[in-house]
């Protein structure tokens, strides 16, 4: 018995799969679809891969993803002689601002800062660390073992999480009225953070 992966061509897919595919390839445009696994890539992949996920041609993925970062959608990189495409940063930043604007009261941001900012200094004072770079030094530590390095890469990436998490609060914060249907007043007198 071999443990090696068993290559995609050989795997079985169930019928449900099947159906799940083709009813997304029924009821959602091409142009949907790549805009669907572009938007969802972890890191740079080809146009030949989106067009495999997205069940549409290799020519119609790359006009497409060619559009897309036309409206900075997405960033577009030459790899090894191969174009790539990821999600632009700045947009997915402004994607997640309006989204946290859009599924949240400008109390609930506020309670979040808080909750952040609280998970924040815990962290600090648990590891006595200023931030995860320092608590990253630290896992790397010849002194440091095994168990130690895990559970501290583990936490600082908790931490960069937090961080993010209170950037894009406090930018959501100040771009409230801006993003929101429902602005309520910015002079302080509803917030939670002013009491």
């Amino acid at each position: 018995m071999t443990d090696e992966p068993i290559p995609p061509d050989v795997i079985e897919v169930s019928d449900e799969e099947v159906d799940h595919v083709e009813g997304w390839k029924d009821h959602t445009q091409g142009i949907d679809r790549v805009i669907s696994i572009a938007l969802t890539l972890d890191q740079p992949r080809t146009a030949d891969h989106i067009s495999e996920r997205a069940h549409v041609s290799p020519s119609t993925a790359r006009a497409h993803l060619d559009r897309l970062v036309d409206l900075r959608v997405l960033t577009a990189v030459e790899q090894r002689g191969t174009k790539t495409y990821h999600p632009d940063a700045a947009y997915q930043h402004f994607t997640e601002i309006s989204q946290l604007v859009e599924e949240h009261s400008r109390e609930e941001i506020e309670e979040m800062t808080i909750g952040t900012k609280e998970e924040l200094e815990r962290l600090q004072e648990q590891y006595e660390c200023e931030d995860p770079t320092e608590l990253r030094s630290l896992a790397t530590d010849p002194d440091t073992s095994a168990a130690d390095a895990k559970e501290y890469f583990k936490r600082a990436s908790e931490w960069d999480h937090h961080l993010k998490m209170c950037s894009l609060a406090e930018e959501a914060l100040e771009r409230y009225a801006e993003f929101s249907d429902t602005a309520e007043p910015t002079d302080g007198s509803h917030s939670v953070l002013s009491a």
